[in-house]
């Protein structure tokens, strides 16, 4: 098991707060210019109190600093015979779900998302590792995804074994 990586946390962090900020100040300036309104841009982003600003600005860091922990995670996929002679089956299923093999280095495949907008809505934070160095595989990256690859996988494995 690799330990806690603060560095990459760190950078994850931060990439959220820029994404979020930005996607955020791009929804008020659509609901502004696109409504009547009295007041300039600024006085709009900036009430008189602030505490509107203060508060949007607590939960973007809040949720940035805890995504990391609870959006991306680990899982084992047991299997009963060689990785090897499974590697280009498993390699197509990642594939078929959208995702380009993008290294196959020190027994770990890595893929990344074909799209460029899922890239992007994910902070180009995409990557899916196989892990496949000792039995059970280990697959790193987004929990959704990860848990969608591993069953894939795991019930190709299942089928091999009948």
């Amino acid at each position: 098991m690799n330990a806690f990586n603060v560095g990459k946390y760190l950078v994850r962090v931060v990439k959220f707060i820029v994404f979020y900020s930005v996607l955020i100040l791009i929804m008020l300036a659509i609901v502004y210019f696109t409504s009547d309104h009295s007041v300039s841009f600024r006085e709009f982003l900036l009430p008189e109190s602030g505490n509107n600003l203060k508060n949007m600005i607590i939960l973007i860091v809040a949720f940035s600093a805890v995504y990391p922990f609870i959006g991306f995670g680990k899982r084992e996929v047991h299997m009963n015979r060689s990785f090897d002679k499974d590697k280009e089956v498993v390699t197509g299923m990642v594939t078929d779900m959208g995702y380009v093999l993008v290294s196959d280095n020190d027994n770990k495949l890595v893929f990344k998302s074909k799209r460029i907008i899922t890239r992007i809505f994910r902070v180009f934070e995409d990557k899916i590792v196989i892990d496949y160095s000792d039995n059970p595989l280990l697959v790193t990256g987004l929990r959704r995804d990860i848990m969608r690859i591993s069953q894939h996988i795991q019930y190709h494995f299942r089928r091999m074994e009948d």
